[in-house]
């Protein structure tokens, strides 16, 4: 038989404009969904922390890469450790590609351990991938009386948490079921920023699971300055920058507690996952898979993400999906044995936090978003807070004033609930 060749490459090059035409179409309804659209990054975390600071870098970048360039705002939707945003984004918000949200490593896996506050099941979200592996880490805040791994083991610290089902908590727990301490846990604080708070007012003497990239990239000088000590790592393996430092589950030597400390810090390998609802349209949801990752191998990205030291080591949706469903997997009794030695406060003293409203002398040091995000210094201590226009009364050499007054070298009294919200900013 004669094979025609001209027939087959006439047919070959119209397949491939066949092909080209419907993807070009495909980008162009893409495009014409998004143009003009306000999407939104949800964090379920206070401002100001690790979990923050990846979502408003990436969602400022992400934007690029999608068709239509659309618009994308941050917005903190805290509760519960961050439940709040993970059953709002499964149940709740819009299921059409326009809403995004970083998620809580830890929170992911909780329905797999039957939490019923867990209204959503983590292997259904379309997830986009994680912009890092975290190493989670235990700390003492210099001033206070402890200072290495055996004051973590043998004596009564004062830990600060967030929620039951928070890293911050269930680290403190692991710490205590798994290897005997003694941690008395205040929990209850809005976020890791509020933590950090209570550290320098002395209300608390150290925290759980502060991530090393949360701590390069937010309090960099307090590591540089000896004011916080490292005295124990949480995570699958040690960063490579910290092999002094101890890993949990080389001091944890009872097999059943070994498997089931595993399930705990199998998420660390996804440290920073973000998603887009179950529900949205396979197609849009590829679109942000794609966009996700081109956004993290983005040199404008990387130039900004090192600029403000945030670790990136990029996991796929496909990664991250694996990773998810082979804990959903897991047997039972194992999942049992974890739920236990994360959550049981048996051995764990439990007080609620107070979230204060203190008032602090300091100049401001920086501005962002028009005035919506200032940063402060005072003599002993300095923060950032968050400028509602409606919610912070303002003023400026005694008249009232809006945010766009505010100036950087300013002398300010700031009033703020916890270690965010400003109530008042009165400057000179």
């Amino acid at each position: 038989m004669k094979i025609d060749y001209k027939n087959i490459l006439t047919a070959t090059v119209c397949m491939t404009a066949l092909t080209a035409g419907a993807a070009s179409a495909a980008a162009q309804d893409m495009a014409s969904f998004y143009s003009g659209k306000t999407m939104t990054m949800y964090v379920g975390l206070s401002a100001g922390g690790g979990y923050d600071v990846y979502a408003r870098t990436i969602a400022h970048h992400m934007v690029r890469h999608i068709p239509g360039n659309p618009r994308m705002v941050t917005k903190n939707l805290t509760g519960a450790g961050g439940m709040r945003q993970v059953n709002g984004m499964y149940n709740v918000f819009p299921q059409d590609g326009t809403v995004l949200g970083i998620i809580s490593r830890n929170l992911v896996t909780e329905p797999a351990f039957g939490n019923k506050a867990a209204k959503f099941d983590g292997s259904k979200f379309n997830w986009l991938g994680s912009a890092n592996t975290e190493y989670s880490l235990c700390v003492f805040w210099h001033k206070s009386k402890f200072n290495t791994t055996e004051d973590l083991l043998r004596k009564k610290p004062i830990m600060g948490g967030i929620a039951v089902s928070a890293t911050t908590d269930i680290h403190a727990r692991l710490v205590n079921n798994l290897l005997g301490g003694g941690i008395k846990l205040i929990t209850g604080y809005p976020g890791g920023a509020d933590i950090n708070l209570a550290m320098q007012r002395g209300e608390v003497d150290g925290r759980c699971s502060w991530s090393y990239s949360s701590i390069l990239s937010t309090a960099a000088d307090w590591l540089r300055d000896n004011k916080i000590h490292m005295v124990l790592q949480v995570g699958v393996t040690k960063h490579p920058d910290l092999p002094q430092i101890p890993l949990i589950s080389d001091l944890v030597s009872n097999p059943k507690d070994k498997a089931a400390l595993k399930v705990q810090v199998a998420p660390q390998a996804f440290g920073r996952p973000f998603a887009t609802g179950p529900g949205v349209p396979k197609a849009r949801a590829a679109m942000l898979r794609k966009a996700f990752w081109d956004t993290l191998h983005d040199p404008k990205f990387l130039a900004d993400a090192k600029k403000r030291k945030l670790e990136i080591t990029p996991m796929s949706g496909e990664e991250v999906q694996k990773l998810i469903d082979e804990i959903y997997a897991l047997p039972k009794d194992i999942l049992a044995r974890s739920r236990e030695a994360a959550t049981s406060s048996a051995r764990t003293t439990v007080a609620k936090a107070v979230v204060p409203i203190e008032t602090y002398l300091g100049k401001i040091t920086a501005l962002k978003s028009g005035g919506r995000r200032v940063s402060w210094k005072g003599d002993k201590i300095k923060g950032k807070v968050r400028v509602s226009g409606s919610g912070t009364k303002i003023t400026v050499a005694g008249v009232k004033a809006k945010r766009k007054a505010l100036k950087v070298g300013m002398g300010c009294s700031f009033r703020i609930k916890g270690a965010q919200t400003a109530l008042n900013i009165d400057c000179k």
